[in-house]
């Protein structure tokens, strides 16, 4: 089966005519091309932000499968690496991996980046940045149980994504001792769709509780949690009425999941209401408001769009987004994309405030896909 890297692409659906050249041009606007780097064509790439360069690392480079579609055999991964500065458009390359990456996810800490590859294997990758050198270190956690990394400080915690196997622990990494302790248990109890965020001073918990048909007799809100490191105690917030556990980005006081869209149920068991998908919250009072009236506003329809944030020198892009909330004005801003095409398995990186889009593989009509290495970068403002 194929693997698919959702955390690291997206699924952009424009119409397949030929576009005049107003309309390309106004869905450029505030994109520049960067010029080709050492990475040859390959879709699912690892892309990681340092705080002055964007890592890319590994992908795919067997034919891609297409869009919603289910292929017979595995992708091709590749191992070498390359890192660009927005800032001069200058690529160099760095070290390849011990391993390959594809469908891996990781953090950056520092001059050091943390990387999970996907599967069973039992150990992180470490980057040293500075050293342009990996290393591995073991985990105590078996990947199978959908682990997830999130910084917290100047720690690295790796976190469950559901309990359906059941309960486990999550781990506290102190990159400066390579030392793992267990976090103590939170108080929600059995969930799915764990997700983790640092609020700046405590790590915040989402989830839903763990049901035999999530659903069908009223909507999984989310529940939410926080944790105080130092004294290692949870408190408990009130639940949020909102669908979607996350992502999030922190913006000063709160925290926002800017996932567009909403669900009231259906005809059959129908909630009587809409819920949104993302929304607001104050980790401090636990008080939820939600997100601006978004493009599409928070109909189902409007998931087809993909939400982004940002702040003036941080941002949130989980794939190509459609909008993006400035949370400093708390306005919409439409970024359009640079292609005029069908593109799947784009890797998107925040780089700063800015969005960095690389490679992916382009569909034309009936014709197989072609793997792209373009890279382009939307500066918010421009």
């Amino acid at each position: 089966m194929r693997l698919v890297a959702g955390a690291l692409s997206g699924v952009l659906l424009l119409g397949a005519c030929a576009t005049g050249s107003s309309e390309q041009e106004a869905r450029r606007e505030g994109w520049r091309q960067v010029s080709a780097g050492p990475l040859g064509p390959r879709e699912q790439a690892l892309g990681l932000w340092t705080g002055r360069e964007v890592l890319l690392i590994g992908g795919a480079g067997g034919p891609p499968c297409p869009p919603n579609a289910s292929c017979a055999t595995d992708p091709t991964p590749l191992t070498d690496a390359a890192a660009l500065d927005p800032g001069t458009n200058g690529w160099r390359t760095i070290a390849a991996p011990p391993v390959p990456t594809l469908g891996a996810q990781g953090v950056v800490l520092g001059s050091t980046a943390f990387v999970l590859p996907y599967g069973s294997r039992r150990e992180l990758l470490v980057y040293r940045v500075d050293r342009d050198a990996w290393s591995r270190l073991p985990t105590p956690f078996d990947p199978a149980r959908g682990f997830q990394l999130v910084a917290a400080g100047n720690g690295l915690v790796a976190y469950g994504g559901t309990d359906e196997a059941g309960p486990g622990d999550d781990f506290l990494l102190d990159p400066g001792t390579g030392t793992w302790t267990t976090l103590p248990a939170d108080p929600l109890g059995p969930a799915f769709d764990r997700s983790m965020a640092w609020t700046g001073s405590e790590l915040a918990l989402f989830e839903h509780e763990l049901v035999p048909n999530p659903g069908a007799d009223g909507p999984s809100l989310t529940r939410a949690a926080l944790l105080d490191l130092d004294s290692r105690s949870w408190r408990r917030l009130p639940d949020l009425p909102m669908l979607r556990t996350g992502p999030w980005l922190a913006t000063g006081d709160e925290l926002v999941n800017p996932t567009l869209g909403g669900a009231d149920g259906g005809q059959v068991g129908n909630w009587g209401r809409s819920y949104p998908n993302g929304g607001i919250v104050d980790p401090a009072t636990g008080a939820w408001s939600p997100l601006p009236d978004p493009p599409g506003g928070h109909s189902l329809e409007a998931e087809a769009l993909g939400g982004g944030a940002r702040t003036g020198t941080a941002a949130l892009y989980p794939g190509p987004a459609d909008a993006v909330l400035d949370t400093v004005t708390n306005t919409w801003e439409r970024p359009g994309d640079p292609s005029p095409r069908n593109v799947t398995g784009r890797t998107v990186v925040a780089a700063g405030a800015a969005m960095v889009i690389f490679g992916g593989a382009r569909w034309d009509k009936d014709d197989g896909g072609t793997l792209l290495d373009d890279t382009w970068i939307w500066t918010p403002g421009r």
